[in-house]
């Protein structure tokens, strides 16, 4: 009886708190975009799905015939933006007030508030943690990573090879690998490694509760203050249980290389040269760029990012390829070409491989790994005439722009020929734009990711056939990818992926072997 008491009263409150935001709405004189219709007071709750929403978007974007969409949650304004001209329009040329982030609750109760992409761009950390990673990671300074994502995707290879059947697990390892072996200098060298136990775990916290912006206690926050048996959406729940999976995460790399360094023992690695730059200005008088948190912060921000995105990718562009026989083919002549037999592919083949650079351009497109994003407006604007209010959350929806079938013919296709042009054998489409970002929020670490995407596809393509499974009476199983179910949270792939990875002849498996 207590209990639910308890519950009423909480409930009721949050009623009193909606009427007041729902009528102290400001007017423009311009009209609100286009939406489905919302209820008194709650607005557009239990219309907004919270999983699979980008394919909800895209629908309704139809359905009005706008690609802007306005939603409201009690009181809170939702704008979301499914074109990229509208994206390009607000996110990247009226950057300066599209730039914020809304308030991430389920995210930043687990600890991910110190992490760049949950800042706030008007936190004094936002530019200085940007300005770290885009001088250490941009386009030029991520080469100097090159020889650690080769080795490690040898060994990837060489495993594939060994034991195909576990190829998720062994994807997940070489990811980790690389972003360890950037961030720390440590060397993972098998599954069971602690680090790709606590990557299990962070993924788990960061899809369990749903995309970033759209988890129960960000639609309502005052559940934070319910206790757990109370909350119907199982959000604080999930916060209590996977809390400790992002503490690790900030904690373990930076206290391991805080000792080796105090050893003598540290290998050169990212956080060695952000704490011997802190260490500098501590011994010359010059303030500090980061706390011991916000070093934490900075490590976090690349383990998760660095690590997830190139994990997704390359599970999406397995799903994609089983299909696609034909693109396999092309991209394997395409290396016995430029690398021949012999050898394995690296990166001074990079500029010889433009096939291999489209299939990952296709695999960006196919299924962005951040299907809808959130950033936040900070003034009152208009966009072709239409009024966005102040403190809107507007989202872009990467997949309704990856599959507008205005922008790209049989969209389902994986065809990396499409961004040919039409006189040279092409469709003339445009490239992908979203998958990583708009705007002062696109990802700083893109370049390694793409790098690390690029020699993977490449070196397993020159080595293995990536095949569809089959079931027990020895038919091929094809699941028709625009039915997929695809996970929400911060990065998104398809639920379900089968196919039969093996070695394309003894040759090639020796060079596997051998490399």
């Amino acid at each position: 009886m207590a209990q639910t008491l308890i519950c009423q009263a909480i409930l009721a409150t949050a009623v009193v708190y909606a009427i007041r935001r729902w009528l102290g709405k400001p007017g423009s004189g311009y009209p609100l975009p286009p939406g489905p219709p919302a209820y008194p007071l709650i607005g557009h709750l239990g219309v907004l799905p919270q999983y699979a929403a980008e394919r909800a978007f895209a629908q309704w974007s139809k359905e009005y015939g706008s690609d802007v969409l306005y939603f409201n949650v009690f009181g809170q304004s939702i704008v979301v933006l499914n074109s990229v001209k509208a994206a390009e329009d607000l996110l990247d040329k009226r950057g300066a007030i599209y730039s914020d982030r809304p308030p991430f609750t389920y995210f930043d109760l687990m600890g991910w508030h110190d992490n760049l992409p949950f800042l706030s761009s008007k936190d004094p950390r936002f530019p200085v943690h940007r300005r770290i990673f885009q001088n250490d990671f941009s386009k030029t300074e991520s080469r100097k990573y090159e020889e650690i994502q080769l080795l490690e995707v040898r060994k990837l290879v060489k495993s594939l090879v060994e034991k195909s059947q576990d190829w998720q697990r062994l994807f997940r390892t070489f990811t980790v690998a690389v972003t360890i072996r950037v961030l720390t200098g440590h060397e993972i060298k098998s599954s069971d490694d602690n680090y790709v136990k606590y990557t299990d775990d962070i993924t788990k916290a960061a899809t369990e509760g749903g995309a970033p912006g759209a988890t129960g206690v960000d639609i309502l926050p005052w559940l934070i203050h319910l206790p757990t048996w109370c909350d119907p959406t199982g959000s604080t729940a999930l916060i209590h249980k996977w809390k400790h999976a992002k503490h690790k995460m900030n904690t373990v790399p930076y206290t391991r290389v805080v000792q080796e360094m105090n050893d003598g023992t540290a290998k050169p690695s990212f956080l060695r040269s952000v704490l011997e730059e802190e260490e500098r200005r501590s011994q010359s008088g010059e303030p500090r760029l980061l706390t011991e948190k916000g070093i934490q912060g900075v490590s976090g921000a690349v383990y998760t990012a660095a690590q997830e995105t190139t994990l997704d990718s390359l599970t999406i562009f397995i799903f994609a390829i089983v299909n696609h026989p034909e693109v396999q083919e092309k991209a394997k002549a395409e290396l016995e070409a430029v690398v021949g037999p012999t050898r394995m592919p690296d990166f001074a083949d990079r500029p010889h491989l433009p096939y291999l650079e489209r299939i990952v351009l296709e695999t960006f497109r196919f299924w962005p790994v951040i299907p809808i994003a959130p950033h936040k407006v900070t003034e009152d604007d208009i966009y072709e005439g239409m009024f966005i209010p102040k403190g809107s959350t507007v989202t872009y929806n990467a997949y309704a722009m990856a599959h507008d079938e205005t922008t790209y013919s049989n969209h389902w296709r994986f065809n990396p020929d499409r961004y040919l042009s039409k006189e040279d054998g092409g469709l003339g489409e445009p490239l992908p734009e979203g998958h990583f970002g708009f705007g002062r929020r696109v990802c700083p670490g893109r370049y390694m990711a793409e790098a690390s995407i690029f020699i993977a596809i490449a070196s397993m393509l020159h080595v293995l056939t990536i095949g569809k499974a089959r079931d027990e009476d020895g038919r091929e199983i094809t699941i028709d990818p625009a039915t997929a179910e695809y996970t929400s949270g911060l990065a998104s792939h398809p639920t379900k992926v089968l196919c039969n990875i093996f070695p394309t002849s003894d040759q090639r498996a020796n060079l596997a072997m051998e490399s």
